[in-house]
């Protein structure tokens, strides 16, 4: 997972390598900005997106690539299919739900 979200950043630096030497100065210009390339809200998405797509590769060599509905809810447990109702019930409810078994 380290490499997965440090290969986003890598690839953005090699791709952009010139636009990252300096504030002001591109091949584009001479005088022409590069904040929008140094700014580091842009190479972390590009270290997150990098590892998502880890994660799907590892859920789909797992085997559990499409095996729980996407949950809609902020916050909610998505493996769990009572996770309208609360961590807390949640969590009882898989136990519960274990010891039946």
């Amino acid at each position: 997972t380290q490499w997965a979200f440090w290969d986003g950043i890598r690839a953005y630096e090699a791709e952009h390598h010139d636009y990252l030497q300096g504030q002001i100065g591109n091949p584009d210009g001479d005088d022409k900005p590069n904040k929008k390339y140094y700014d580091p809200r842009v190479w972390i998405r590009k270290a997150e997106e990098s590892m998502i797509a880890r994660v799907g590769v590892s859920m789909e060599k797992l085997g559990s690539k499409g095996r729980y509905e996407k949950s809609s809810e902020p916050g909610s447990h998505q493996c769990l299919p009572e996770a309208k109702k609360g961590p807390v019930v949640n969590l009882y409810a898989g136990i519960k739900n274990m010891i039946k078994k």
